[in-house]
């Protein structure tokens, strides 16, 4: 069973994500939410904390915490097929999409993980890293942590296939949102063998926790493209 803070955040970021907080108001004060989830103020400060760090909301000194202007506008980002509707929905209509497994294994998660995923460090994660591939080029490098729990029965085939219609399709998950970090970096050992990089190429990488309709994050990810196979395209309606 999860940590009450946990449950709280997930639920706090599920109504954020539909919208049932008033984007331009802040939230409920810690008294109104202690008094809702029958619980401490303590607690709904750890869950706000976890929040905040994973950039939903902001706190101002003696105003309340406010979300963020620009989360909704996370999901219309067009990441080169990092979405959360997987590649080959994203990249399909221009070619073949394939996958190589580079690793795939379970094991129990590390501190960060935990943190990203609100689990526990004795619940089992799959680690897994694919090569994607479009019409046989490579395109992204992805690593990825995944709870054993809400993902059942993954196997190499999935992996090899499309792992968002295994969840989709036969487990019936259904994605609502993600939270994603951008950066430059430069490559590393797998992408220079991987991406066929070179050592004075950069790279792009997208950070990404993707969550379920209820608020619960089903994958941790670390996606990397090739300076030439990469870009943002941010829609802003504000």
């Amino acid at each position: 069973m999860a940590a009450k803070y946990v449950l709280i955040a997930r639920e706090i970021r599920r109504r954020i994500m539909s919208k049932q907080y008033p984007a331009n108001e802040p939230l409920p004060d810690q008294f109104a939410l202690a008094a809702e989830f029958s619980t401490s103020r303590m607690t709904i400060q750890q869950a706000m904390r976890q929040l905040i760090i994973e950039g939903l909301v902001y706190t101002r000194q003696g105003q309340g915490t406010f979300i963020r202007k620009n989360f909704h506008q996370f999901s219309q980002w067009d990441l080169a097929g990092s979405d959360y509707f997987g590649a080959t929905k994203t990249w399909g209509h221009k070619g073949r999409v394939s996958s190589v497994v580079i690793r795939f294994e379970l094991r129990f998660p590390t501190e960060k993980e935990q943190t990203s995923l609100l689990i526990n460090a004795d619940a089992p994660v799959y680690d897994f890293i694919r090569l994607r591939l479009l019409n046989d080029e490579p395109m992204s490098l992805d690593a990825t942590i995944m709870p054993v729990n809400l993902v059942p029965g993954l196997s190499r085939s999935h992996l090899e296939g499309s792992v968002f219609q295994y969840l989709q399709q036969t487990l019936g998950l259904k994605m609502m949102g993600s939270y994603r970090v951008v950066r430059a970096l430069k490559p590393d050992v797998l992408d220079m063998q991987y991406l066929n990089c070179q050592e004075t190429d950069p790279v792009m990488e997208v950070e990404q926790v993707i969550y379920l309709e209820d608020g619960t994050p089903l994958e941790y990810a670390h996606c990397h493209y090739r300076y030439d196979h990469s870009g943002i395209v941010i829609v802003n309606n504000g």
